[in-house]
C-alpha cells in the first residue's frame, strides 16, 4: 500500500468514527438509553389509553357540596327554610294554622327541588365517559354546567319564585304583611352592606382612604343597591363579593364619585372600576346580580 492509500485509509477510518459519534451507532446504545426509551413508550401508550370516568360515582360529591352528603345538605337546605319561618313568626306573631302552612310549603320547596336533582342524576346513572375523547369532553362539560345547576338548587330554595314565598304572601294578613315587608326591606340593606364591605376593605387599603372618604364612598354605594343573589354569592364563597362592589361603582354618577378622591386615588379607583366592569358578564351569567 502507498502513502498516499494508507493517509486516505486513516481518513476514511476516522471519518467513520466521527459520524458514529456524530449519529450514534448501536454500540453508543446502553442501558440507561433502553431505561429512557421504555419509559417514553410507555408515557405514549398510557396518553393514548382512555381515560374512564363513571358519572354516577362523581354525582353526590358535586351535586352536594361541600359535603358531598345528600342527607346532610337535604337537612341543611331545610333547617334554613324553618329558620325563616321561626323569624317570620318571631316577627309576626303567626297563628298555628299560618306556622303550619309555612312550614309544610317550606318542605315541598325542598322536595321539589330534590326531584329535579334526582332527574338529572337518572339521566347520567350508569354513564361512563372517556376524557381522551373529543365527545367525552363535551359530555363532561355538560355534566359540569349540570353540576352547578344542582348546586344552587338547594342553595336557592325559598327564594323569590318558591312556593314557601308565595304562602307566606297568602297567609299574613295586611298588618303582618307590612311588618314583614319592613323587616324584608331591612335584610335586604344588611345583605347589601356585606357586598359594600367586601369590596370598600379591598379599595380603602388600595386607595389608602381617609374615614371620611371610606364613609361617603360607602354612603354612594348604598344610595344605589344593586340586585343581588345572595344565594349565589354564598355558594362561592363570597370570592365574587368585591367584584359586585366595584361594578356597582361604575354604575354610580361620576363626577360624584371622583370629587371624593385625589389625583392619585383617582386612577387606582378606575382600575377597581374597569374590574368590575369586566367582571359584570360573568356575574350575570351565574346570576349572581340582576338587572
Amino acid at each position: 500500500m502507498t502513502a498516499d492509500g494508507s493517509w486516505k485509509t486513516c481518513f476514511r477510518a476516522v471519518l467513520a468514527m466521527l459520524s458514529m459519534l456524530v449519529l450514534g451507532g448501536p454500540w453508543l446504545h446502553g442501558e440507561d438509553d433502553t431505561i429512557v426509551d421504555d419509559a417514553a413508550r410507555r408515557a405514549g401508550e398510557q396518553a393514548q389509553q382512555p381515560q374512564q370516568v363513571m358519572l354516577e360515582q362523581q354525582m353526590n360529591g358535586m351535586f352536594f357540596a361541600p359535603s358531598g352528603n345528600e342527607e346532610k345538605a337535604v337537612q341543611q337546605c331545610l333547617g334554613r327554610l324553618l329558620v325563616e319561618v321561626s323569624a317570620l313568626d318571631e316577627v309576626c306573631g303567626l297563628s298555628d294554622r299560618q306556622r303550619l302552612k309555612c312550614e309544610t310549603a317550606a318542605r315541598l320547596d325542598v322536595a321539589r327541588a330534590m326531584d329535579d336533582i334526582d332527574a338529572v342524576r337518572r339521566r347520567y346513572a350508569g354513564q361512563t365517559i372517556n376524557l381522551q375523547d373529543p365527545a367525552g369532553q363535551q359530555e363532561w362539560q355538560r355534566f359540569m354546567q349540570e353540576a352547578q345547576a344542582m348546586q344552587a338548587k338547594l342553595q336557592e330554595v325559598g327564594g323569590e319564585t318558591s312556593l314557601m314565598t308565595k304562602v307566606i304572601a297568602g297567609v299574613l294578613d295586611d298588618t303582618q304583611r307590612s311588618v314583614w315587608w319592613r323587616e324584608s326591606e331591612l335584610r335586604r340593606q344588611y345583605q347589601w352592606q356585606s357586598v359594600v364591605d367586601a369590596g370598600m376593605a379591598q379599595i380603602d387599603i388600595a386607595l389608602g382612604l381617609s374615614a371620611e372618604q371610606h364613609e361617603a364612598m360607602s354612603g354612594l354605594l348604598m344610595e344605589e343597591p344593586l340586585r343581588i343573589n345572595p344565594s349565589r354569592l354564598r355558594m362561592h364563597g363570597n370570592h365574587f363579593a368585591p367584584f359586585v362592589c366595584k361594578y356597582a361603582l361604575s354604575r354610580l354618577d361620576q363626577q360624584r364619585l371622583a370629587a371624593l378622591v385625589n389625583e392619585r386615588q383617582r386612577k387606582t379607583l378606575r382600575q377597581f372600576i374597569d374590574q368590575g366592569r369586566g367582571m359584570a358578564a360573568h356575574l350575570k351569567q351565574q346570576q349572581m346580580i340582576f338587572e
